[in-house]
């Protein structure tokens, strides 16, 4: 038997093998590894899903929290755990922004997980308080222009999703803004609220309340489709500036080299967990527009987020220890 049919006989038994571990998966509970603390976006979406998952699959899901280095040490033990299907992880846009920000991270945000499913994104809102001048985004473009390094923005620290919004804006726009990182997402929010600066984006749930009592008045979401929960808001393309587009998002990553047959098995499975009426409700109220796919589509969509972050950041001169 000369090595071809040997190494076509081996794939053959490898196809096989990984068939029958997706027939009988998952038989035991499975890890799904949130690596942020709990009772933040990232932990909520998970433990929605991982309720429903329990009743699909037949098997318990339990989230671990394993938080610290901004994500990274969670990430960092799903891929290196066994790439078997039992061992997940809820990843977000840090996931992809992190290489770009930290040097040395052990992990590729691509290469080295096998994509499941994007369940959705949350858009940012760009919002100022009442009391300022402008009600539109070209307004508060022009009012910074003429005020070229007087203005500021918030966010809930450096390298997040917030401080990256504010970064592509100040881009996309051509304008100066200086960014305040606060200790953590309220004090920015409340720094919004009191007047403190000129504009911010925060996410659409925490928004809505204080645009709905008049307090805030948002200007554009940061997605390329409008919020469900703010439907007047326009677009930042909409707006006129459609180089601005932050899409934080939520999706479920295995280790690469998890079995095909099994991570479509989890497509699935959590596709039908969103189509569900009240899973969608509870997401809604957390301001996720849901986006699922398929895995292939999930690897793109982080291929060029990555590859939006690298440039953005680069740009931007930002590098965190």
């Amino acid at each position: 038997m000369n090595r071809r049919v040997l190494l076509a006989s081996a794939l053959s038994l490898l196809a096989l093998a990984g068939v029958a571990h997706a027939q009988s998966y998952p038989s035991k509970p499975i890890a799904l590894v949130v690596p942020y603390p709990a009772g933040g976006t990232a932990d909520v979406v998970g433990r929605i899903l991982a309720e429903r998952l329990r009743e699909s699959l037949g098997q318990p899901v339990i989230i671990e929290n394993r938080s610290g280095a901004a994500g990274s040490i969670g990430t960092t033990l799903v891929a290196r755990a066994r790439a078997d299907g039992y061992t997940l992880l809820m990843a977000s846009q840090s996931h992809t922004a992190n290489p770009s920000l930290y040097a040395n991270l052990p992990w590729d945000p691509v290469k080295g997980f096998a994509p499941i499913i994007l369940v959705g994104v949350i858009p940012n809102v760009l919002t100022v308080h009442k009391s300022s001048p402008v009600k539109t985004l070209k307004e508060f473009v022009t009012y910074a222009k003429s005020r070229d390094g007087q203005l500021n923005y918030s966010s809930g620290g450096a390298g997040s999703s917030l401080h990256l919004t504010g970064e592509m804006l100040k881009q996309a726009a051509g304008i100066n803004l200086t960014h305040i990182p606060y200790k953590d997402e309220a004090d920015g929010f409340s720094a919004l609220r009191s007047g403190d600066v000129a504009i911010s984006p925060f996410g659409v749930a925490k928004v809505k309340p204080w645009v709905d009592s008049g307090e805030l008045r948002p200007l554009a979401v940061s997605t390329p489709k409008r919020s469900r929960m703010l439907p007047d808001v326009p677009t930042a393309a909409e707006a006129g500036f459609p180089d601005i587009e932050v899409k934080p998002w939520y999706a479920f990553l295995a280790p690469a080299g998890t079995p095909a047959a099994v991570v479509s098995k989890l497509n699935a499975a959590i596709a039908a967990a969103l189509k569900s009426p009240e899973v969608d409700s509870k997401l809604q109220g957390m301001g996720v527009e849901l986006e699922p796919g398929s895995p292939e589509d999930l690897r793109s969509f982080l291929q060029s987020d990555a590859a939006r972050w690298s440039k953005l950041i680069k740009q931007a001169g930002i590098r965190l220890e």
